[in-house]
């Protein structure tokens, strides 16, 4: 190896193996899909449905604790023309009564404000918008959405909390998760 005319050779050495690391930098290579970093429970869906999104995919890398996943038997993705859903039920067909979450990711769509409870802040300094569980005829589960890139991002999930506190923390928690993962 030449070395260099005024710098000593272990100088030398070290820029010459930084300019090289920064020549085959991890940013350079093609793009790796990283399942390892998404909560398992949630890996086959995103396996179904990744290649094929339209819209970015944002997922938590873990549940929240007041859910057993174990007790989670069915797990499904789709995409759609505007992005991609992932639904998780106790069991297939058997409707509200088995609902445990609903992830989407869907392009064209904003956020209707009319039944937002609360504005709160999100990683990366995104606006979430929180909405408590609700009853009626039946009872609605917590939701968050975000705005991010031009997609509106929505997580609905059934948490178990004995207090409206305890599940918003969970929500604004998986919205986190999913943000701070970045798209898969």
């Amino acid at each position: 190896m030449k070395q260099m005319n005024h710098l000593p050779r272990a100088t030398a050495l070290m820029l010459m193996f930084s300019l090289f690391a920064l020549g085959h930098s991890r940013s350079e290579r093609p793009r790796q899909f990283n399942s390892g970093s998404v909560a398992r429970i949630l890996r086959p869906a995103l396996e179904k449905i990744k290649n094929q999104a339209k819209a970015p995919i944002f997922l938590p890398s873990r549940l929240p604790s007041s859910v057993n996943a174990d007790e989670i038997h069915f797990v499904d993705g789709d995409v759609n023309p505007d992005g991609w859903e992932i639904s998780l039920s106790y069991q297939a067909g058997c409707g509200d009564s088995c609902f445990v979450a609903f992830f989407e990711g869907k392009r064209g769509e904003r956020v209707s404000r009319d039944e937002v409870d609360k504005v709160v802040r999100l990683k990366n300094g995104i606006r979430g918008y929180y909405t408590a569980r609700s009853c009626g005829g039946s009872c609605a589960p917590p939701q968050i959405n975000w705005m991010y890139k031009g997609v509106l991002y929505t997580i609905q999930f059934n948490v178990r909390n004995k207090t409206k506190t305890r599940d918003e923390a969970e929500i604004i928690a998986l919205a986190n998760s999913a943000i701070q993962g970045g798209a898969r």
